[in-house]
């Protein structure tokens, strides 16, 4: 039925336009209808899914209060278009995140960490009802387990008094019984599964979630020294080391410690306290065994770690920079490199397998020697032991012997998720340079500091006011790790809905002034103000919100287009994206791919221009509206004609706002209001592009150093011109 009901829902969503199902959407696709009863459908299936897999991700949004009904796939863009917001973009605040972490302990040792995960499971709403039913189902799992044997024993005992009628009725029904409880018994077991499960998966995501937001809202100076392969390792292992946790205690220890303390009694009761005492040697031995064998490992297992994370963080860097090692023909470098971090793995995983080998090697001869010993203490407990004796105590000894083989997994998964939990708690650890403010941002410039120019000329006093007011007020800055301080006690400043130029040198500190204007960092002294107050006090959010940023170099997810445009403002309508796109300049381009918006742009934005990226880039920061422009050489690497179209599409975005821009093209800045030139991390010269050039300073050497440069490869290119025309009429 729900495989019906799917296939129908599924059919509904790509029927053709015009359909009873769907009405057109133009480029931004087919909304359904039919929602409602799309919904209702799709509810009916998530029931009959959820009933089996009660931990898939999407089940509880369904109970979430104040969030819509989550769609799989492709069908999150019809319910968005129905809702008027932008296809297949949910704000992220539709989603109910899950509630904040406990403090982290600062190691991952089970002494610091079994308190940390009893606080994770008691978090949990549900746990209560669920850890009750999960110990009835338990109890009666291992109550039906050893009662099996028990019967087993009368069925021998009533066939070796004699074959009689009676005895062979007696020995029928105790066999059937007997087989009843062992299945009940697994039942019971398995069916604890689902019930637990929810808590530790839920405990996994809370962990993951905040992990993963933690590093995301980390300064810039971590991000500049990451790996990504070994982040998304660590990250990958830490989530599952949690599930593992949880797991190994609800699912083996426990579970074989009350079994333990039943078989022991049971024996002590019927034989010898002196078998129980034996029981619970062989069991010590055991464990003892497998301890130290575990702990053997532990700096093997940890090397393994940092191999893989070698591995993978290798893989994701040679893949990533493709085309890099593709021009330079190094592939087969690369190969041999990530070959011999294979090799070193493949030399720890054997000298594991080896130790492996040598535990359950130890471990099979302590049952073996324990099973014997316990059998021949039982013939001699008291006389008249019979082979249904024999064979109960060999049956109970299996049944709690059974889930001692899964004792060295235990520890060695337990031991190896302590080592791959203290990789994740230390990024939890991990301090953000980047406190965020409490402050919202101001609406209007509280004061603007002296020596601002006017707004733009050409703009409106309303216009102006949509601005911001910026002021850098003796900022120096040295990034970590070095002596060499970037900016030395610059100074400028903004006001709303004027434009500013910053040029210099390479390494003058340009960029890094863009950096700290939008919080990627915090000035090392002095402060940077916006609409008069400190940025330290600003939310980050309220701040990032307000300014659009085009990079030299736009990196686009490997998405869509249409998703790489609206990730400024996820709730945008798809007119509103129309509108971004077209100022941008970039409906030439959505007009031209054959998927239009839909098209897949690749990884890093690879399947589009450099020119194109830019368009992407200029679109988002039309669709943000934001008061502060911030451009980082957005032209560099762009042609001549490019340039002016992509510095046409800028000048429109800039009107009435207040916009940054740093540049090496001086022609691309000397209709700024004003250009701040900076050398040796100073501002050495400032002022507008005709008095800059009359005061006969850096700035107009470098104006000479770029106009000289423009002649000489006009002149080249007309002397190529010339070859090719004198080589055509030969």
């Amino acid at each position: 039925m729900a495989a019906c009901m799917l296939q129908t829902v599924v059919a509904r969503a790509h029927a053709p336009p015009g359909s009873s199902h769907l009405r057109n959407r133009g480029p931004a696709g087919h909304a359904l209808q039919q929602r409602p009863r799309m919904l209702a459908g799709w509810k009916h299936v998530h029931g009959s899914i959820s009933s089996i897999c009660p931990a898939l991700p999407f089940r509880r949004a369904w109970r979430s209060p104040g969030v819509e009904p989550r769609l799989p796939g492709r069908l999150v863009a019809a319910s968005a278009a129905h809702a008027g917001s932008l296809d297949g973009l949910q704000p992220l605040s539709s989603y109910t995140p899950p509630a904040h972490l406990p403090t982290p302990p600062d190691s991952a040792s089970v002494k610091d960490l079994f308190p940390y995960i009893t606080k994770l499971a008691l978090s949990q709403s549900t746990l209560y009802w669920r850890l009750g039913v999960a110990l009835v189902l338990l109890v009666g799992s291992k109550a039906a387990g050893l009662y099996s044997p028990l019967l087993f024993k009368q069925a021998i005992d009533a066939l070796s008094a004699g074959a009689t009628p009676t005895a062979v009725q007696t020995a029928s029904m105790a066999l059937v019984l007997s087989g009843a409880a062992r299945a009940l018994s697994s039942l019971t077991r398995e069916a604890q599964h689902p019930i637990f499960t929810p808590i530790s998966q839920a405990a996994a995501r809370r962990v993951s979630f905040h992990t993963f937001s933690h590093v995301l809202n980390l300064d810039l100076h971590f991000h500049l020294n990451r790996k990504t392969g070994s982040l998304s390792r660590m990250l990958e292992r830490g989530s599952r080391s949690i599930a593992v946790i949880f797991r190994a205690i609800a699912f083996t220890a426990i579970p074989t410690l009350l079994e333990l303390a039943a078989v022991c009694t049971i024996l002590a009761r019927t034989f010898d306290a002196r078998v129980s005492a034996l029981v619970l040697t062989t069991f010590a031995a055991y464990a003892g065994w497998t301890i130290a064998i575990a702990r053997w490992t532990t700096q093997i297992r940890r090397e393994v770690k940092d191999l893989d994370n070698h591995i993978s963080g290798k893989a994701v860097d040679a893949l990533l920079n493709y085309e890099t090692v593709a021009l330079y023909g190094n592939e087969q470098g690369e190969v041999e490199q990530y070959d011999q971090g294979l090799i070193q793995y493949q030399k720890k995983s054997v000298k594991m397998e080896g130790v492996s080998a040598l535990l359950n090697a130890g471990q099979a001869f302590v049952l073996a020697a324990g099973m014997a010993a316990v059998l021949l203490v039982t013939v001699r407990s008291k006389p008249g032991v019979t082979a249904g004796d024999l064979v109960m105590v060999q049956g109970l000894l299996l049944q709690v012997w059974s889930p001692l083989s899964f004792l060295g997994w235990f520890y060695r998964e337990l031991r190896q998720s302590l080592v791959d939990l203290e990789d994740m708690l230390r990024l939890l650890k991990t301090d953000n340079s980047v406190v965020d403010g409490s402050h919202a941002l101001p609406t209007a410039a509280a004061s603007v500091a002296d020596g601002s120019a006017p707004a733009r000329r050409g703009a409106t006093r309303q216009q102006a006011s949509q601005g911001l007011a910026v002021h850098l007020q003796n900022v120096t800055y040295g990034y970590p790790g070095t002596t060499r301080n970037v900016l030395k006690g610059v100074s400028l400043s903004a006001a709303p809905g004027e434009s500013i130029a910053i040029v210099g040198p390479s390494g003058s500190g340009k960029s890094t002034i863009l950096r700290l204007l939008v919080r990627l960092f915090d000035a090392g002294s002095g402060a940077v103000f916006v609409n008069g107050v400190d940025v330290r006090e600003l939310r980050k959010k309220d701040l990032r919100g307000a300014v659009g940023v085009i990079p030299q170099d736009t990196v686009l997810f490997n998405d869509t287009l249409r998703h790489n445009v609206a990730y400024s403002r996820p709730s945008a309508t798809f007119e509103e994206l129309e509108k971004a796109a077209k100022a941008a300049k970039l409906d030439a381009v959505v007009a031209r791919l054959s998927k239009g918006w839909e098209s897949l742009v690749g990884e890093r934005g690879l399947k589009l221009s450099g020119g194109e990226k830019q368009r992407v880039a200029i679109a988002r920061a039309f669709l943000r509206e934001p008061k502060l422009i911030v451009c980082d050489e957005a032209t560099s690497a762009l042609d001549t004609a490019t340039e002016k179209s992509i510095m046409g599409s800028l000048r429109e975005l800039a009107a009435g706002r207040t916009s940054v821009f740093v540049a090496h093209r001086l022609s691309t800045v000397q209709a700024c209001d004003r250009i701040y030139v900076l050398r040796d991390g100073i501002v050495a010269e400032q002022g507008s592009h005709p008095q800059l050039l009359a005061k006969g300073g850096l700035y107009r050497e470098m104006w000479r150093l770029q106009e000289a440069e423009q002649v000489f490869v006009l002149r080249a290119g007309m002397e190529v011109s010339g070859d090719c025309t004198f080589a055509a009429s030969y």
